[in-house]
């Protein structure tokens, strides 16, 4: 395995960008293994929805239409993966009353009203935090960068502290995560959350973690252990929770 096969599996996780030209399909590729640059790959999408939302700001749109655009733009490039797992996980979560009806609801590829609830309210919660942060050119590249840094690293925290829910699956697949890998993704969530202030770095860290916590907390009590939408709606939460935490007044204004 190569650094490009790692880098290829991490892009055919995490987004619905071809990765052919980056390692050829017809050969195995580890997920767990590419754990090293899920961070990066999450700050390079926040660091290009940034972008989109910058440049339309600076066209003349006004911000709501310009972070319209960024959010689209977001979903075109992530193809809603970490949507459907969380919607997924919403439905399984609180539309059933056993583990097992939870996690067969879960598996069920139609949309509940718990999920697509949630859904709309995370869609809503994201522009409208997008939105308050938009007049904020060079800084809303950065937390979104953080932010999509933190969620892609927040994957690792379900799958280190609880056990896969079913035995086979995604969450399966993925249960052995090498240190090293771990090592190296703290180490690229480290460098992007630097173009923030120390202080607001750490506070959004506290924040990511906490709201990881809260949904393994409530995964381990509700199924027994961490599924991959599971995985899904832990990126969706923190990265709400980020943005949210970046959008209190006077986060800009943090003297370090």
């Amino acid at each position: 395995m190569t650094l490009r096969a790692d880098f290829a599996a991490g892009l055919s996780l995490l987004t619905r960008l071809p990765t052919g030209w980056i390692f050829p399909g017809s050969k195995t590729i580890d997920l767990a293994r590419s754990s090293w640059c899920w961070p990066l790959i999450g700050g390079a999408i926040g660091a290009a929805t940034g972008t989109i939302l910058t440049v339309g700001v600076m066209l003349g749109m006004p911000a709501i239409v310009a972070t319209g655009w960024a959010v689209i733009f977001q979903l075109f490039l992530t193809g809603a993966l970490h949507e459907d797992g969380f919607a997924d996980s919403m439905d399984g979560l609180f539309g059933g009353r056993t583990s097992e009806r939870r996690l067969e609801i879960m598996r069920d590829s139609r949309i509940g009203s718990y999920g697509a609830l949630a859904l709309c309210l995370a869609i809503l919660l994201r522009a409208g935090t997008m939105n308050a942060l938009a007049g904020q050119p060079l800084h809303i590249i950065a937390i979104l960068m953080t932010a999509g840094a933190f969620s892609r690293l927040a994957l690792m925290l379900p799958i280190l502290w609880l056990r896969p829910a079913r035995a086979d699956g995604l969450a399966h697949e993925l249960r052995h995560l090498p240190a090293r890998c771990l090592l190296v993704a703290m180490l690229f969530t480290a460098l992007i959350a630097s173009s923030l202030s120390i202080l607001g770095a750490l506070s959004l860290f506290l924040f990511a973690c906490l709201a990881t916590l809260a949904l393994c907390s409530v995964a381990y009590r509700l199924i027994g252990g961490y599924t991959g939408d599971i995985l899904g709606a832990t990126a969706i939460i923190v990265e709400l929770t980020v943005l949210s935490g970046a959008s209190l007044n006077g986060f800009d204004k943090l003297p370090f």
